[in-house]
């Protein structure tokens, strides 16, 4: 009798594999569209098999080659890649047992349904299906259980792409498991003996060292362990990301941010889908930038268009473990790719630079950090970083308070002093008068401390005629526009090389602090000499009291000799090549404060603003002329 050969293995090994599906539909329940991609999978291998068996016709053999070599490919991209457009897989799946005996019988159903295409009917005997029915349910049972408790993506540790199965104890005291239970739905019961007494929150966050998130004020059991389970799922999730080639090919785009020491990239298709604090599916992924290099730090949540940073749904997520904010002051341009990339922030009345449009004000975001932040693991960043919210900046959580003012507020950034520092005479303190005294630092002579003293006066009392941007302009001074670090600099070109030198009547650059509403507060002046000059040639301001710096790692738009001004479009590594635009000169500054300084008057600013200093020097840190 003629028959197509080896049709029954083949309808058997699909019915099989089509059972092993339908075992996890109810798996990825909380991913809608994955379930029902399950749904579909398994009915379609269900009866092809059933198809092939009961009626084994030659047109069904290319349609079984199609179902189950789908699945397969399916299956083999999951375990390479991740699928982006396909809620649940945007991460890529480790290789568990179940998944791998699915994919086994799915091989061996297309690749028996080809050989029989190929080969055609054939005078066979009577086919005894007790043995290949025999060897197909070893491999199904076992299969079928193991998914029972199968460890998507959102279970694993990763590490480089890598998922490792969780090694920590279930059976811990109110612990549950967050590869397993999904962060709505895990409630920890925290015991407690006599009244609650309420730790300082925020306070300092390390992923090395056990999570402590407990006694905080306005935070329920619920909330804490949700909160808790958010924070270590991404943890653990998130490194999938941690080379940004990754995210971009993954379809995460760049905002241009990079200047501010930390690079936002977005996949706005994910802020309008059905996850809520998924760490699977971030809105945005936050790096550290260093020259070329780039430290993914953090996730960063965005929630749906028209949910404000106070609706109940966000604020009662962790209660007042967690502060959202959003950024109404953002101005917007599209790159020469079509992408939107940030272009600078709104003036004082609200305007964006020309060329730009303000958008996204109303995205309610929050931070998970998975690195060290001594201002916790929703800390937001700093200065305009920050962005708004609807308690005023003392009442934030996410910003730090208290004994964390005098500190780094990200540690991921380097402060000012970041390793080791030298301290004045600790009498002496900085209080924002027009005179101060800066006696007691080590190998200064009295001429040096006079200089000093008579630069931070004369500055302190003439700096504050330029008191508006709008000012700074009617001198001749332009924003190089990057307010988005939380201080904007306005130089006047034609200053730098003129006759004057650390003149408060003609200073070369003012520096303007950004804060609420995007109002701009003159704090600084930043005196910039000639072209004549290295760090080495500097003048003798006040020896090791004032600290000169450059900056030979700053791209700019255009060369503002020819256009009369230019602003900052990139960072390299430290006298890097630009890959867009170009750069100027590196000539020596020197800031002088209005404000008192955790570093003292000449402060350098933080991370990518500190700028480089003489070769085989340490940064200076005047914490005496400071502030407590």
């Amino acid at each position: 009798m003629k028959r197509l050969p080896g049709i029954v293995i083949a309808g058997l090994a699909s019915i099989a594999a089509g059972a092993i599906h339908g075992g996890a539909i109810g798996l990825h329940a909380e991913h809608p569209q994955l379930a029902r991609i399950f749904i579909v999978v398994t009915l379609a291998q269900l009866a092809w098999g059933l198809s092939v068996l009961l009626r084994p016709h030659q047109w069904l053999l290319p349609l079984g080659v199609v179902i189950n070599g789908a699945a397969v490919g399916g299956w083999i991209i999951t375990r390479i890649a991740g699928i982006s457009w396909i809620d649940g897989l945007e991460v890529r799946e480790n290789v568990q047992l179940a998944d791998s005996l699915c994919a086994v019988l799915g091989i061996v159903a297309a690749t028996v349904a080809s050989a029989a295409l190929l080969v055609g009917e054939r005078e066979l005997p009577q086919v005894r299906l007790a043995l290949p029915s025999f060897a197909i349910l070893l491999l199904t049972l076992p299969a079928m259980w193991n998914g029972a408790s199968h460890l998507h993506s959102e279970g694993a540790h990763s590490e480089g792409g890598v998922a490792h199965a969780d090694d920590h104890s279930a059976a811990e005291a109110g612990h549950h498991d967050p590869a397993t239970t999904p962060i709505e739905q895990v409630v920890t019961e925290i015991p407690t003996t006599g009244e609650p007494t309420f730790a300082a929150w925020p306070r300092p966050y390390d992923p090395a060292l056990p999570l402590d998130i407990s006694n905080v004020a306005n935070v329920s059991a619920e909330q804490e362990s949700r909160a808790k389970a958010l924070i270590e799922l991404t943890q653990r999730v998130l490194p999938a990301w941690a080379d940004y080639q990754t995210a971009i090919a993954g379809g995460w785009k760049s905002i241009g941010d990079g200047s501010t020491g930390f690079e936002h990239f977005i996949k706005r298709e994910l802020i309008q889908d059905d996850k809520f604090l998924d760490p699977t599916a971030p809105e945005a992924l936050v790096y550290k930038v260093e020259g070329t290099k780039r430290t993914l730090v953090s996730v960063m949540f965005i929630a749906k268009v028209g949910v404000t940073v106070d609706d109940p749904s966000l604020t009662d997520f962790a209660g007042g473990l967690i502060q959202w904010h959003s950024h109404d002051n953002l101005c917007w341009r599209n790159n020469a790719q079509g992408v939107p990339v940030i272009a600078g922030l709104t003036d004082d009345a609200g305007n964006c630079p020309p060329g730009s449009v303000r958008g996204g004000g109303d995205n309610a975001m929050v931070h998970v950090w998975i690195t060290p932040h001594l201002c916790g693991p929703f800390a937001a960043l700093e200065g305009a970083g920050a962005g708004r919210s609807n308690v005023s900046d003392a009442e934030r959580v996410d910003l730090c308070h208290g004994d964390h003012e005098t500190q780094p507020s990200n540690p991921t950034q380097s402060s000012v002093a970041p390793q080791t520092t030298t301290t004045l005479a600790p009498s002496f303190k900085d209080t924002g008068a027009d005179r101060i005294i800066l006696a007691g630092f080590p190998g200064v002579s009295a001429a040096q401390q006079a200089r000093a003293e008579d630069l931070i006066y004369r500055t302190r009392t003439i700096l504050p005629k330029f008191s508006t941007p709008a000012i700074a302009m009617e001198y001749g001074f332009s924003s190089i526009q990057d307010a988005a670090t939380g201080v904007e600099h306005y130089i006047n070109w034609s200053w730098i090389n003129d006759e004057h030198e650390l003149n408060p009547n003609y200073p070369e650059s003012l520096v303007f602090a950004v804060g609420s509403g995007g109002k701009r507060t003159l704090v600084s002046a930043m005196y910039m000499v000639g072209d004549e000059y290295t760090l080495e040639t500097v003048p003798d301001v006040g020896g090791a009291l004032t600290q000169w710096h450059i900056h030979n790692n700053l791209c700019f738009s255009e060369d503002p000799s020819v256009s009369g001004s230019t602003r900052v479009v990139g960072v390299t590594s430290e006298n890097g090549p630009c890959s867009f635009g170009i750069k100027l000169r590196a000539n020596p500054m020197l800031h002088v404060w209005l404000t008192p300084q955790v570093c003292g008057p000449f402060a350098a600013l933080e991370g990518v603003g500190a700028g480089q200093i003489k070769a085989g020097e340490e940064r200076l840190c005047d914490e005496a002329h400071g502030h407590d």
